[in-house]
């Protein structure tokens, strides 16, 4: 019988065939029902039975629901062109109204991220029971992946309560703050890259990032690990450095990304309704795509300053034939530069390709994350060629030549040592550049470096912040419903409030 699911997003009405991504029997989890029911007969059990129907559902196909999920939510449109690529300064929404606040997408956002956590829990369980532990590896790999995303973005959540409605009746999961939070995510890491080292078992037709290669999972989640340190290495630089000597020290048990080929992608197959998501609300079949999303000029003016040969791969000639990027401000509505005639669109190769990708990690953060790790001496090493490498691998992943890469390297602002610019400043912007359509990470690594310097903030907000938005904001339905939210969480404009806890920026509101 030949098998196969569809699933809708909630948030983002996209659709997303699986048989078309080489899964021809998959079923959702949500269409897999055992009903127990009692009835008039004692046979009624027996007769009522469909013997075309599944009852057991394969840990791979839960996967594959829990990958789609993940992508479907942190790789929208909504979440990461309009919402974080502006607060990173890299993406922007014109005629929309800025830093747009809706209460039933926020809801959505906030559901759909756990909805995805919960699909990973059941694989992990599903392939626990079959014996699977590559495929059990790989599902808390892509769990705390999605839990690292959930907690930068809002702060405290739940989550060692969290998932435990059916063993353990917990219908109002208590709040964890970020420490406790990042805590588990490095021992769930932990765990499953112990697992990899030794692990057995195949990850089946649900791996749609790696397709089976188990040895890429492992060096998923040792980059994972190498992330989520590094991110908290200033508020615990001793567990920071010391998850950072064990993967870095160690390269044959703990191999990370090394090379584009590594790079933990979603790949779509480009034939509706199996399109990227990107493109599914730019792309358009002529070329001449026109959407009110456009590029911010922190990005733009970023290369140009720096006569980066990525900017024509990140941005689209504006209709004047230039390159110009929607400018955040006091003006910015009257500002005649930020029209749809002056802004540039964002490049084809993030926007116009129905078969796209979906980008969870590429190895060029992995190697800033090591420049990072030498050049402030929590780990010895060659900051300088990591950081060289870092460059030149997300100049090869979009496209350019190697001398164009040299003449790159050799620019004042970015040679090593060279310009006005720090050796570590320079690791940030690079880093932050490299994660364009990563716009969570590239929001995460402003906030938490302050590079690159943004005080542009939107319009409606400028008299009161200098900065742009700390945080999401909770759900509204998370806040009515869930007793054990957190009376003490303080929230101011929606977007600021608190700092999350690895943001020790000063001066900022």
């Amino acid at each position: 019988m030949k098998l196969s699911c569809r699933y809708t997003k909630s948030n983002n009405l996209k659709t997303l065939d699986m048989k078309k991504i080489s899964i021809i029997k998959l079923f959702s989890v949500t269409s897999i029902i055992l009903m127990l029911v009692t009835g008039c007969t004692k046979k009624f059990d027996s007769i009522n039975v469909n013997p075309n129907a599944a009852t057991i559902v394969p840990a791979t196909n839960v996967l594959a629901r829990g990958i789609i999920n993940s992508a479907s939510l942190l790789f929208s449109e909504r979440l990461d062109i309009y919402y974080t690529g502006s607060y990173a300064g890299q993406t922007a929404g014109i005629g929309l109204g800025d830093y747009e606040y809706r209460v039933d997408i926020n809801n959505s956002m906030w559901s759909g991220i756990y909805n995805a956590m919960t699909d990973l829990v059941s694989a992990a369980a599903l392939a626990k029971n079959e014996g699977n532990d590559n495929l059990y590896a790989a599902a808390l790999t892509l769990k705390a992946y999605d839990a690292q995303k959930t907690t930068d973005m809002w702060g405290s959540v739940p989550y060692s309560e969290a998932f435990h409605l059916q063993d353990s009746n917990i219908l109002y999961p208590k709040y964890d703050d970020q420490a406790t939070v990042y805590n588990a995510i490095l021992a769930e890491l932990k765990e499953a890259a112990d697992i990899f080292k030794t692990g057995t078992g195949s990850m089946g037709v649900g791996d749609l990032i790696f397709k089976g290669d188990v040895t890429k999972w492992q060096k998923f989640c040792n980059s994972l690990r190498l992330r989520v340190a590094i991110r908290m290495s200033i508020v615990d630089p001793s567990t920071a450095t010391s998850v950072i000597s064990e993967i870095l020290g160690d390269p044959a048990s703990y191999p990370v990304m090394a090379d584009n080929n590594d790079n933990a992608y979603l790949w779509f197959p480009g034939v509706s309704p199996d399109i990227e998501y990107w493109y599914q609300r730019l792309g358009s079949t002529t070329g001449l795509y026109t959407d009110q999303y456009r590029m911010n000029d922190v990005l733009i003016s970023t290369l140009k300053a720096n006569n980066d040969p990525r900017l024509p791969v990140y941005a689209r000639l504006n209709n004047n034939g230039k390159y110009g990027g929607y400018r955040f401000g006091t003006n910015q509505s009257s500002d005649t530069l930020n029209n749809g005639n002056n802004t540039s669109g964002i490049g084809a190769r993030f926007a116009n390709n129905p078969a796209g990708f979906s980008p969870f990690m590429n190895c060029s953060e992995v190697l800033f994350i090591e420049a990072e790790a030498y050049q402030r001496g929590l780990v010895t090493g060659n900051a300088q060629a990591a950081y060289e490498s870092g460059v030149t691998m997300s100049c090869i992943e979009n496209g350019i030549d190697p001398g164009s890469i040299t003449t790159l390297l050799g620019q004042p602002e970015v040679a090593w040592n060279g310009g006005t610019t720090t050796n570590i400043q320079k690791i940030y912007l690079q880093k932050w550049v490299s994660l364009f359509k990563q716009e969570e990470e590239a929001w995460s690594e402003a906030r938490r470096t302050d590079v690159p310097l943004m005080t542009n903030i939107s319009v409606s907000y400028q008299s009161s912040h200098n900065r742009p938005p700390f945080r999401l904001a909770y759900a509204d339905e998370e806040k009515s419903l869930n007793t054990n939210f957190p009376t003490g969480v303080v929230e101011t404009d929606i977007f600021w409030g608190t700092q999350v806890w690895w943001d020790t920026r000063t001066g900022v509101h």
